[in-house]
């Protein structure tokens, strides 16, 4: 009688032990899902932003060059003032590319991913 109590415990622990392991499956699963949802999201609102922020700067530039052409002289130098301005633009995110734009990507991204869920802090 004694053996079939140590058998039968020993049958729960395993049970026990089996949907334990089965739960902790199931909730790096869904922390996994709620990460690359919150990233997904991310970066298509980045994409959005940088959509919206070339037709504003589309606009913004053939507006400019209809205004010179108007005002000031032909619309090739309209243009050409653009494209200089967008050289030097160019140039300028480019020796900042670190501190405007990979060091909060990195800095985003990293607070995203490694984002230490509070449930398990807890147990």
């Amino acid at each position: 009688m004694e053996s079939k109590k140590i058998s039968d415990n020993f049958s729960e622990i395993t049970e026990n032990i089996k949907e334990y392991v089965n739960l902790k499956i199931d909730i790096l699963k869904l922390t996994l899902t709620e990460k690359f949802a919150r990233l997904a999201s991310f970066i298509v609102i980045m994409l959005i932003f940088f959509i919206i922020f070339l037709f504003f700067s589309l606009f913004v530039s053939l507006a400019f060059i209809f205004w010179f052409r108007d005002h000031a002289g032909p619309a090739y130098i309209g243009a050409l003032i653009v494209a200089a301005f967008y050289l030097i633009l160019g140039g300028l995110i480019y020796l900042l590319r670190n501190t405007l734009f990979i060091n909060p990507l990195v800095a985003q991204l990293s607070q995203i991913l490694l984002e230490e869920d509070t449930n398990e802090n807890e147990s």
